[in-house]
């Protein structure tokens, strides 16, 4: 025990030996001069004597993480000053109230779009606003939105709102297998074209924590397997379905300001009631409950903040129901829950999933940021284990605006390999906007 102590104590003087070794002098005076004797001169008056010294060898060898750090990050720093100066309204914290903006989505379930979203926050001199977006992927790929809001029917914080939204993808993954599917073995193919319509009305009063949204959705899907697998697997919602939707949110916030959420914590509550206009076969039930908690790291600026969120959801068929069609079992894996697999790579009646983000400043309104998923799909809520959750982790780059994220750029990785993300969509939305 005496033995440890005293090699502790040893380390310890060493390393404070070289600390002070390695701390350069603050300033340096000149030697004083002897005043004994008749030469002697009177240098009260003069200037200090020029004094040079290098930094010790310790010093370099202290300082070695700090040189790491500043030479991995170096190149971030240059990219966002070329895109600041190249691209201002970019990162203008506040947007003109009417205008165009690129859109490039990569790593969400239809892969790689490209196009144009048309905004006016003030159409036609009034405070309605309205949106027109368009992506194209390639041949039968693409996704079209058309968004539309008026002034605050019931007070400062209330919209309605309507949106229709147009989606083609020819190529959809469907993994047969739940939470135990393998990537190669059970993935299949399908064909999906959508067309739904939504209706809402949104309360968030700027001035209370509790909000509330009511929305109607009709949903109009055609699907069609593309290889036999998906055939004689026969899931249900094979072939048209149109459904609709009554769904109602409850949300807590109590966080403070975007863009750089700090502290806080949000509450999300969703029931949805979906039934077939075409027959009895689905009539379900979806309940999500979903939890975020926003922590400053110890004794860091707030701005280096911690983002967890837990979120369960389950689908239940109701009344006469007897089944929920596949494409609408909750799912995990894409942009927003297990990012280091691929876009609804596990599907079954319910979902698990866990996410912690630590985000930290390198620009004015750019975030740095690296995160751990982890999540589980499963049949039933007694399924849930510590042995089933998959696992996926990376890092990347936030960009923000005045209500809080304007760019995702994400890398991750699984044991399935490293995905790119690149959206306009954050990760965690905030509770009933």
């Amino acid at each position: 025990m005496r033995s440890a102590e005293g090699m502790l104590r040893a380390v310890s003087g060493g390393l404070l030996a070289m600390v002070l070794v390695a701390i350069p002098p603050a300033f340096a005076q000149p030697a004083p001069s002897d005043s004994r004797g008749p030469a002697a001169t009177d240098t009260s008056n003069a200037a200090p004597e020029p004094y040079t010294t290098s930094r010790s060898v310790a010093y370099h060898v202290l300082a070695a993480p700090a040189y790491l750090l500043h030479g991995a990050t170096r190149p971030l720093g240059w990219g966002v000053q070329y895109l600041e100066q190249g691209f201002p309204d970019l990162f203008a914290s506040r947007r003109p109230p009417r205008g165009a903006l690129p859109i490039v989505e990569l790593g969400g379930p239809t892969g790689f779009l490209a196009g144009l979203a048309f905004y006016d926050n003030h159409l036609l001199g009034s405070d309605h606003a309205a949106r027109i977006e368009g992506l194209y992927g390639g041949p039968d790929t693409f996704e079209g939105e058309v968004s539309y809001s008026t002034p605050p029917p019931l007070g400062s914080g209330s919209s309605f709102e309507f949106e229709a939204n147009l989606l083609s993808d020819p190529e959809s993954e469907f993994y047969l297998g739940g939470n135990d599917s393998a990537r190669e073995a059970d993935e299949t193919f399908f064909s999906q074209d959508q067309v739904d319509i939504t209706a809402g009305l949104r309360i968030a009063p700027p001035d209370r924590a509790v909000r509330g949204q009511f929305d109607l959705m009709y949903e109009h899907v055609e699907t069609d397997e593309e290889e036999p697998q998906l055939s004689n697997a026969a899931p249900p919602g094979l072939g048209t379905v149109d459904l609709l939707t009554s769904r109602l949110i409850f949300g807590l916030d109590r966080t403070n300001e975007p863009p750089r959420v700090s502290r806080g914590t949000e509450v999300l509550l969703q029931l949805d009631y979906s039934h077939d206009l075409t027959g009895d076969r689905f009539q379900y039930g979806r309940y999500v409950a979903e939890v975020r908690q926003y922590l400053p790291v110890g004794f860091f600026p707030s701005s280096r903040r911690l983002a967890l969120r837990g979120r369960l959801e389950q689908v239940e068929p109701l009344f006469d129901g007897s089944a929920v069609p596949f494409f609408q079992l909750p799912d995990l894996g894409g942009q927003s829950t297990l990012r280091g697999f691929r876009s609804r790579r596990f599907q079954n009646d319910g979902s698990l999933i866990f996410n912690a983000e630590y985000r930290y400043p390198i620009w004015s309104n750019v975030d740095a940021l690296v995160f751990v998923d982890t999540g589980q799909v499963f049949d039933a809520f007694s399924d849930v284990a510590a042995d089933r959750f998959h696992w996926s982790y990376g890092g990347g780059l936030h960009l923000l605006n005045q209500k809080g994220l304007s760019v995702r750029f994400e890398v991750a990785g699984s044991s399935e390999g490293l995905r790119t993300i690149l959206t306009v969509d954050p990760s965690f939305r905030r509770v009933v906007r």
